[in-house]
């Protein structure tokens, strides 16, 4: 497994009722090939002496059990897959929430299967699976896929999402629907890898903890901002599944 950072920015807008948009810089760490595919096990959780990965949670279960799923499923040879994450790392000084991390399965370079891995503010947990049917992913086209939880007081739980996905250069769109396949809000990570050394090395730890340690509060920030604007808010409830049967994964 290799640690590299992650730079990059972070767009949100809002396009249904009272409008409300941000952009802020975007740190993180990105692991390359973090899965043995052959012995079935991650490489390593410490990779360096201030950032460690939780590889043992069940949405990674869940994702690493998706993979296996969509291998057999496209009788996809396992020989030179590889598995990388874009995700911020917990530190010594802070445990990570990481509102969604991304997993890129790949083979000989190619996108085969991209999963979101999506965590709301009440820890709940779900997996968005995104595959081109065993061949390689389409960058220049959007993949659906059906909403199934909470995430947004100003979204009902229920929705569609609909995904582009571009690995060189890395650039992620995400746009939610609501039911009525109307478009809510409109999200784009764009970045680039890098592998720093030395002083720019301790520069981009830092920048990433500082990050970490604002996620929480800018979530909540920016949900003050929409609910002054007056945007309908809609109740958790209790449970943040579209469904009632659906089983938290954390």
């Amino acid at each position: 497994m290799e640690f590299n950072i992650y730079v990059g920015s972070i767009f949100h807008q809002r396009v249904l009722g009272k409008k409300h948009q941000f952009k802020y810089k975007f740190f993180s760490g990105y692991f390359n090939d973090v899965y043995s595919f052959q012995d079935k096990k991650f490489f390593s959780t410490k990779f360096s002496k201030i950032f460690s990965l939780d590889f043992d949670d069940h949405g990674t279960k869940e994702t690493i059990k998706a993979i296996k799923i969509f291998i057999d499923k496209n009788q996809i040879d396992s020989k030179n897959l590889k598995l990388d994450l874009l995700k911020k790392p917990n530190s010594i000084f802070v445990e990570a929430f990481n509102p969604v991390c991304f997993w890129y399965l790949k083979k000989q370079g190619n996108v085969l299967a991209f999963i979101a891995d999506v965590t709301n503010t009440f820890g709940e947990r779900q997996i968005y699976f995104i595959d081109n049917g065993g061949r390689e992913i389409n960058s220049e086209i959007f993949y659906k896929a059906i909403k199934k939880m909470y995430v947004s007081p100003f979204a009902k739980k229920s929705g569609i999402y609909k995904f582009k996905i571009s690995d060189q250069p890395n650039q992620t769109v995400i746009k939610e629907f609501n039911d009525d396949e109307v478009l809510e809000i409109n999200t784009a990570l764009n970045g680039s890898i890098h592998k720093f050394r030395g002083l720019k090395k301790s520069y981009f730890y830092f920048r990433i903890i500082i990050s970490t340690l604002l996620v929480v509060a800018r979530i909540h920030l920016h949900a003050l901002f929409i609910w002054r604007k007056g945007n309908q808010a809609y109740s958790h409830n209790g449970n943040g599944y579209a469904k009632s049967n659906y089983k938290k994964l954390d």
